[in-house]
C-alpha cells in the first residue's frame, strides 16, 4: 500500500467526479494526470481508487479536534469509564452529546459524514470499475474490497443511528441535489449489508496480500456481527468458526503479544496502518494520551515506554473494570499487557528521599481522606489502558504513529461463545470463552451467562471501541450505565452519566446539520 500513499486526494477526487455522463465536463485532464477515466477505466486507476478508501476509512481516526476526542467517542461513552478531565471525559458524563442541541451532539457529524463519504466512493468504484478491462479475478478482489467497505460503513452508521438510509447510487451531476425524505427499512439495510459482505467473502482471500488490506476473515468477521445483531445465533457461530478454525488466523499464546509491534499477526483481522514521518503514513494520535495517566509528573518518576509512555489521563478505568480485573488474581490482561496498574520510580534526579530505583510508586492515596492527595491518585497512578501504547516511540511524545487494531480473533472467540450460549450450546460455548481466559491465565469459568459474557468482554476488548454496540446490541446499555458509569469508590468524581443517561441515548442523535439535508420529514431518533 505504500506506493499508492501519496494518491488519497486525487483518488477521492477522481471518485467524487465519476459518472457515465462526466466525460463531457472533463476537457482537459488534471495536471495530476489522474483523471476519473483512469480510475475508473485502467486497472491501476481502479486499485489507486481502492486505496483511497483505506485513506478515507483511516482519516476517521485523524480528526486531532480536542486531543482526538472525537474519534474516541463510543470508547468514551461506555460502562468501563472514569471520565476524569479533558474533551473526551466531557462525553463519558455526558456533558457533550447527550441532547440534540448541546455542543457536543454537533460532532457526531464527523461519524455521519465520513461514513456516508466512504459509501460514496465505494458506490463509485462499485458501479464504474466493473467495466474495467483487466484480470477477472483481480478485479473482483478489488470490487470485493469496495463492496465490504459499503458494508461496513452502513453497518456503523446503522449501529450509532439506527434511522439511516441507503443508496447504490455515486453522486453525480444529475442527482447531486436530490433530496433524502426517508429512513430505509431494517429489512433493507441488512439485505444489502449481507450481500456485500457475500460478496467479499467469495472474492477475498483469507491470506492477507499486504498489511492492512481486508480479507476473507475481515469480512467472514465482521458477518459474524452482522448475524448476531439479527439474532441469527446459528449463523454467527457458523462464521465464527470459520475464523477461528482458519489456518490464517488464531490466537496468539499470550496477551503480551497482542498489542506489540505493528499489530500485524494471525489474530489481527482489521488494523489501520500508520508509518511515522512517512508521506502519506498518517496523521499520529493521542489515545495514548487519552488513556495512560500522569505518572512521569510524580517526583522520581519520568516517562517511560515500559510504562506505556506519557498519558494524560483524560479517559481511566473505573472502578467497576478494576473490579473485573482483579477478580482472578492471576488474570495478567491486568500486569502491562494490556492494562497497567502499578508505576515505578525511575528517574533517579529526582527520586524522593527513602525511595530507590525500582520502588513502586506508592505516593499517593486514592482513599486518603485529603482531597488532594485522592485527586493526585487519580491523576496519576489510577489503572490506565496501555492497548494504543507505542513501545518504539518517543516515552514524553503526546501524538503517536501507533496502528490501531480494529478487529480481532479474540473478539471473534466471544462471537461464538455468545452465539452459542444464545442457542443453549453452554459447554461449547465455554470452550470458545475460556480459551480466552487460558490465554491471559485466568482460571476457567464453569457457567456460562449473560454476566459472565459481558465481563470478559471487557477485560479482553475494553477500549477497542466494540463496546458500546455490544451493550447496545445485549440490550443492557441502560442497565450497565445507569449501574456503573463514572466512579464512586470515595466519592470524588461525580457519576453524572448514572443519573443522566436514558433509554432513547443507545441511538446517537442526528446531528441537525445533517438533519438540515434530509428532507422535511426524515425522522430523528426518539427522545431528540
Amino acid at each position: 500500500m505504500k506506493r499508492f500513499k501519496s494518491l488519497y486526494i486525487v483518488g477521492v477526487a477522481a471518485i467524487v467526479l465519476a459518472s457515465s455522463s462526466c466525460k463531457k465536463y472533463l476537457t482537459e485532464d488534471p495536471s495530476t494526470s489522474f483523471s476519473a477515466n483512469f480510475v475508473y477505466n485502467t486497472p491501476e486507476g481502479l486499485d489507486m481508487g481502492v486505496v483511497a478508501l483505506y485513506n478515507l476509512n483511516r482519516s476517521f481516526y485523524e480528526n486531532g479536534e480536542w486531543n482526538f476526542a472525537v474519534p474516541f467517542l463510543l470508547q468514551a461513552k461506555t460502562d468501563l469509564v472514569l471520565g476524569r478531565t479533558g474533551e473526551a471525559s466531557l462525553y463519558s458524563t455526558l456533558a457533550w452529546g447527550a441532547t440534540l442541541g448541546d455542543f457536543g451532539t454537533t460532532r457526531y457529524s464527523h461519524f455521519w459524514k465520513t461514513y456516508y463519504k466512504i459509501i460514496d466512493r465505494s458506490n463509485a468504484i462499485i458501479k464504474y470499475g466493473a467495466a474495467v478491462q483487466m484480470d477477472e479475478s483481480k478485479k473482483n478482489e478489488l470490487l470485493a474490497q469496495a463492496r465490504f467497505f459499503r458494508a461496513h460503513s452502513y453497518f456503523i452508521l446503522y449501529k450509532l443511528f439506527n434511522n439511516i438510509y441507503i443508496t447504490t447510487e455515486p453522486t453525480t451531476p444529475q442527482n447531486a441535489a436530490n433530496i433524502i425524505t426517508d429512513k430505509s427499512s431494517k429489512e433493507d439495510i441488512f439485505k444489502l449489508i449481507e450481500e456485500d459482505l457475500d460478496y467479499a467473502r467469495t472474492h477475498l482471500k483469507w491470506e492477507i496480500s499486504q498489511p492492512g488490506r481486508v480479507t476473507k476473515g475481515t469480512a467472514t468477521h465482521v458477518l459474524a456481527q452482522v448475524a448476531l445483531w439479527k439474532q441469527d445465533n446459528q449463523k454467527a457461530l457458523d462464521l465464527a468458526k470459520e475464523v477461528i478454525g482458519s489456518v490464517q488466523h488464531a490466537l496468539l499464546p499470550s496477551t503480551a503479544e497482542v498489542f506489540k509491534g505493528t499489530l500485524n499477526h494471525k489474530e489481527s483481522l482489521f488494523v489501520i496502518q500508520y508509518k511515522a514521518q512517512t508521506f502519506g503514513g498518517g496523521v499520529p494520535h493521542r489515545f495514548n494520551f487519552l488513556l495512560l495517566p500522569q505518572y512521569g509528573a510524580t517526583p522520581g518518576a519520568q516517562y517511560d515506554n515500559t510504562m506505556g509512555g506519557r498519558g494524560a489521563g483524560f479517559l481511566l478505568l473505573n472502578d467497576y473494570f478494576r473490579d473485573l480485573l482483579n477478580q482472578d488474581p492471576m488474570d495478567d490482561r491486568a500486569k502491562g499487557s494490556y492494562y497497567i496498574s502499578t508505576f515505578y520510580f525511575n528517574n533517579p534526579s529526582t527520586l524522593p528521599a527513602g525511595k530507590k530505583i525500582g520502588d513502586v510508586i506508592d505516593t499517593y492515596d486514592e482513599m486518603s481522606s485529603n482531597v488532594a492527595d485522592r485527586n493526585l491518585f487519580y491523576a496519576r497512578l489510577n489503572p490506565g489502558c496501555i492497548k494504543f501504547a507505542n513501545e518504539t516511540g518517543l516515552p514524553n511524545e503526546v501524538d503517536q504513529s501507533k496502528n490501531i487494531m480494529v478487529y480481532r480473533v479474540a473478539e471473534t472467540y466471544l462471537i461464538a461463545a455468545e452465539a452459542a450460549w444464545k442457542l443453549g450450546l453452554d459447554s461449547e460455548g465455554l470452550k470458545y470463552i475460556n480459551a480466552i481466559r487460558t490465554r491471559a491465565k485466568a482460571a476457567p469459568i464453569t457457567e456460562l451467562t449473560l454476566t459472565s459474557i459481558l465481563d470478559e468482554d471487557a477485560r479482553e476488548l475494553g477500549f477497542e471501541g466494540q463496546r458500546w454496540y455490544t451493550l447496545k446490541r445485549l440490550g443492557v446499555m441502560t442497565q450497565q450505565m445507569t449501574k456503573y458509569a463514572g466512579n464512586s469508590r470515595n466519592g470524588l468524581y461525580q457519576a453524572n452519566a448514572r443519573t443522566l443517561f436514558k433509554n432513547h441515548m443507545v441511538n446517537l442523535p442526528i446531528p441537525q446539520a445533517e438533519m438540515n439535508l434530509l428532507g422535511p420529514k426524515y425522522p430523528q431518533n426518539d427522545g431528540y
